[in-house]
């Protein structure tokens, strides 16, 4: 289905320039939290990496309209949202590992989506037929999409730390007037195709963030970390990257995909909102 929107053809723009802001919020301490407290991290980083796009996968499989099928992959092989951290917070969660988690499996996802839509393509009939997949094609233009600007962040911050660091809250206030013009430009201009998807995704997202929310109790229990890091991993895991998903849809072009990503991170954000809200008052 082919889909012509103002609002998603800025995307492949907006996406390098809101890297070079994770950039410039990189700094030695994130990584240094991931080394402290290996366990968690290596938790957290397996549920990204791993059992999100299986549940992704498995999900699509249920799902007979392609683009739906084919978004809910995409959408959930894309690592942690940056608004984990603010979730994470009203949880009572471990915040410094929810943004540790976010930030490195963005480094990563050059190379862990194209791997996970390749072994998607190959149990899935759907997204073998819709997306014609060229793995190095789409590993260099991730490299370039998402890894090249946030290294350019990161050469920003370490030769000007002050300016980098005093322009860290005009950056999250750019991210998120950016989403909520991606959040609300797009159902205004394409009203009809949103609120379709919107439906018949509804189940699988509810379905999906149950198995995750399940998924994550379980693997934290059997691992025995800590109450404050199963909150952090559990608000990094139910709530999926919008922006990497929607570049990836540009670079397959597909904006179909875009809209499906953003049905899901609208009803996900709005669950586990509520969620986040009601463990702040417990």
């Amino acid at each position: 289905m082919e889909i012509n929107s103002f609002f998603l053809d800025l995307v492949p723009y907006l996406i390098p320039l809101l890297m070079i802001g994770v950039g410039t919020d990189l700094d030695i301490e994130s990584f240094k939290n991931l080394i402290t407290n290996s366990k968690s991290s290596i938790v957290g980083l397996l549920i990204q990496v791993t059992l999100l796009p299986i549940v992704g996968i498995v999900t699509s499989l249920f799902i007979d309209n392609q683009p739906v099928a084919i978004g809910i992959i995409v959408i959930m092989c894309a690592p942690g949202g940056h608004i984990s951290s603010m979730y994470s917070s009203l949880m009572k969660g471990n915040v410094a590992l929810t943004t540790s988690l976010t930030i490195v499996t963005q480094l990563i996802a050059f190379a862990t989506i194209p791997f996970w839509l390749n072994v998607a393509s190959i149990f899935n009939d759907k997204v073998g037929v819709q997306v014609k997949i060229d793995s190095t094609e789409l590993l260099i233009e991730l490299l370039y999409l998402v890894l090249i600007p946030v290294i350019i962040g990161m050469v920003i911050k370490y030769y000007f730390p002050e300016k980098a660091t005093n322009s860290q809250p005009n950056i999250k206030k750019v991210f998120t007037v950016v989403t909520l013009i991606l959040a609300i430009g797009v159902p205004i201009e394409l009203n009809d195709v949103l609120v379709d998807i919107f439906k018949s995704s509804f189940i699988f997202v509810v379905l999906n963030l149950l198995t995750i929310f399940m998924g994550i109790n379980l693997v934290s229990r059997i691992s025995k970390i800590s109450d404050e890091d199963r909150k952090g991993i559990i608000a990094e895991g139910t709530l999926q990257n919008f922006p990497i998903a929607a570049a990836v849809a540009s670079l397959l072009g597909l904006n179909i995909i875009t809209i499906v990503a953003l049905s899901y991170f609208l009803i996900s954000s709005i669950l586990v909102g509520f969620y986040a809200v009601y463990k702040s008052k417990s």
